[in-house]
């Protein structure tokens, strides 16, 4: 558990970084829809953060998780609107349908945080694993509405947009964010809908994952094939942030396997895993220079070796 809470927290912070840095990054023409790009990478943060202490959370945190749990069922309401505000905005019937869906879930999330009875009866906190106790009824089903309706709006209104676009760079864009909405939305609907319906609650953490999966192929959308207009100097951060976040992401990983095969299944404590997280960030950041040093201390034996004169 403290494995997948690490690496659920380095997600939420890169998920939360691609969205502020493609929001002050982004030309005056694109600030718009910059902003709603900000706006699901901020609500996406608050879901996955959300998430994060909802599994966290021991018995004794029974009088806080309540409002945590509120919070993963509101965030993912207005972290849909937003993406419908990005895709959409450039068009005239976006701007009214992004709108009416916000008003939409504004009015759902009201009821969330005032009937939360009317969502699910309880939550129960065990060592065995953190569950809720869904109240399947009008609100619930409600909020499931709202998801197969403005879902599928994203999808048409990508596909609209792929059809019509002129140029292949345009297609290519539009083709890479579908196919990555359609598997997060599919891994999301398997592991935040139908399997907590079913009371297991155990994988909820995969959705968060697909989901920044998703905002960062957004964000290479508009770094590969420019959907959005940002100045060099915040590409050039946000790549590098990425990349370092990257690969401290998979040494984590590997670290955890190599040690549970070692220790015979037995996960890491956090105290390990955070001093790990650390050392592999400190070793990252400090990668340019001790290239950079390598290639001074190289050039300098390549100036101080004797040339040879060939002879026959």
């Amino acid at each position: 558990m403290q494995l997948i809470v690490m690496l659920l927290g380095t997600v939420a912070i890169l998920t939360l970084l691609s969205g502020l840095i493609t929001f002050f990054g982004a030309k005056k023409g694109d600030r718009m829809r910059s902003a709603w790009f900000l706006a699901a990478a901020s609500f996406a943060f608050i879901w996955m953060t959300s998430i994060i202490f909802f599994l966290a959370a021991g018995p004794e945190k029974v009088s806080t998780i309540d409002w945590h749990a509120k919070w993963v069922f509101v965030s993912a309401i207005l972290i849909d609107v937003s993406f419908l505000g990005y895709v959409a905005w450039k068009e005239k019937y976006g701007k009214y349908l992004t709108f009416f869906f916000l008003v939409v879930g504004l009015i759902i999330s009201a009821f969330i945080f005032a009937k939360t009875d009317s969502l699910y009866n309880g939550i129960v906190l065990s060592v065995t694993g953190n569950s809720i106790i869904l109240n399947i009824g009008p609100l619930y089903i409600s909020y499931i509405l709202f998801f197969c309706a403005v879902v599928p709006a994203i999808v048409i209104t990508l596909i609209k947009q792929y059809l019509s676009a002129r140029s292949s760079r345009k297609r290519g864009g539009d083709l890479t964010i579908m196919i990555s909405f359609a598997i997060s939305s599919v891994l999301i609907v398997v592991t935040e809908v139908i399997l907590p319906i079913l009371g297991n609650w155990n994988l909820i953490w995969i959705g968060p994952l697909a989901l920044s999966a998703t905002i960062i192929t957004f964000y290479y959308t508009i770094l590969r094939y420019r959907a959005l207009n940002l100045s060099s100097i915040w590409l050039k951060i946000f790549s590098y942030v990425v990349l370092l976040s990257s690969l401290a992401i998979i040494y984590m990983i590997i670290f955890a396997l190599v040690f549970m095969s070692i220790f015979r299944g037995s996960m890491p404590s956090a105290e390990v895993i955070i001093l790990n997280f650390i050392m592999v960030m400190v070793f990252l950041v400090l990668m340019p220079a001790i290239n950079e040093l390598y290639v001074h201390i190289k050039s300098l034996i390549s100036d101080q070796t004797p040339k040879h004169k060939d002879t026959k």
